[in-house]
């Protein structure tokens, strides 16, 4: 890919950007920006990880509540993380905390900004998280993280699952795949034809 290329690419994120806050339909967008760019695939590619204006309104308090439930969930994990005994041998469970805070406030930030890759991201996170806490649930005799600590660790991964679910939710609620549409096409002024396009519902 070529200097041209990314060029092309990153203004074509900056103008569906822009459209998209305006409130503009995607279909509207789709065509416009069609004619004025190469690159089809990024204009479409772009719309449908980009939530529109109505979408963004519409499902408001749900993006609010998983926010809600993310900073609580870096609340803990903060939490969890400070209480931590660090005992030799159990560097994973370290590891294991300090990437939940740092991954939890990177996702509180995505969802804040609507980015629609966060929301699937979110489902990464709390698999890893269970795998993770299923391990440490092992080993937990040997480790500490002080009194009311393992409810912590547990409640958050309760909030995540609970996240996750949310997020999958949202993710296919922001961004709805485009559907099918048939239409009638001239064909040389002599004849029609139906052709099955795919329009954005948005």
């Amino acid at each position: 890919m070529n200097k041209e290329q990314l060029l092309e690419k990153k203004q074509i994120k900056k103008h569906v950007t822009e459209c998209v806050e305006r409130g503009e339909p995607k279909q509207q967008i789709l065509d416009e920006l069609s004619r004025l760019y190469k690159d089809h695939v990024t204009v479409v590619k772009q719309l449908e990880q980009t939530p529109s204006k109505s979408l963004k309104e519409k499902f408001r308090v749900y993006n609010y509540l998983l926010t809600g439930l993310l900073l609580a969930a870096l609340v803990l994990d903060s939490i969890a993380f400070s209480r931590l005994e660090w005992e030799k041998g159990y560097w994973i469970i370290v590891i294991n905390s300090s990437l939940n805070v740092i991954l939890d406030a990177v996702f509180v930030i995505g969802v804040m900004m609507y980015r629609i890759e966060t929301y699937s991201w979110i489902a990464t996170r709390a698999v890893f998280s269970l795998i993770l806490i299923m391990v440490t649930y092992y080993y937990y005799h040997a480790f500490h993280i002080g009194g009311m600590g393992g409810w912590i660790v547990f409640i958050s991964l309760a909030l995540i699952v609970i996240s996750f679910a949310l997020g999958l939710f949202l993710g296919v609620k922001l961004c709805p795949p485009r559907i099918p549409k048939i239409i009638e096409v001239d064909i040389d002024g002599v004849e029609k034809i139906n052709k099955t396009v795919y329009v954005f519902p948005d």
